[in-house]
């Protein structure tokens, strides 16, 4: 097995470029390649020895940003307001509005 930790090692630089022209924000294509890598090695029991394993790493990679992008699309995005914006209500006035009649 460590035979193919470094042939997946080896594909590194390769996985590096498709992450790349894969990933925008708010993607990480280091995210993205780590993901891609503990996947790997964490399923190399389903990877046949002589077939094409770029192709095996590109897939995973490939199916895992597929994923992010429907889970963020089906979740939306979470915006904490930092300290700078305004609150959205309005502090509480001790006198009461004037009447009108």
């Amino acid at each position: 097995m460590s035979d193919l930790n470094a042939r997946i090692e080896a594909e590194i630089p390769r996985l590096r470029r498709y992450a790349r022209a894969l990933a925008r924000p708010p993607i990480s294509p280091d995210d993205l390649i780590q993901d891609c890598i503990v996947r790997a090695l964490s399923a190399r029991h389903l990877w046949e020895n002589g077939t094409d394993l770029r192709a095996w790493l590109f897939t995973i990679m490939h199916n895992h940003f597929v994923n992010e992008i429907r889970r963020k699309t089906r979740h939306g995005t979470t915006v904490l307001p930092d300290g700078n914006e305004p609150l959205l209500v309005c502090p509480p006035s001790a006198t009461p509005p004037p009447r009108t009649a």
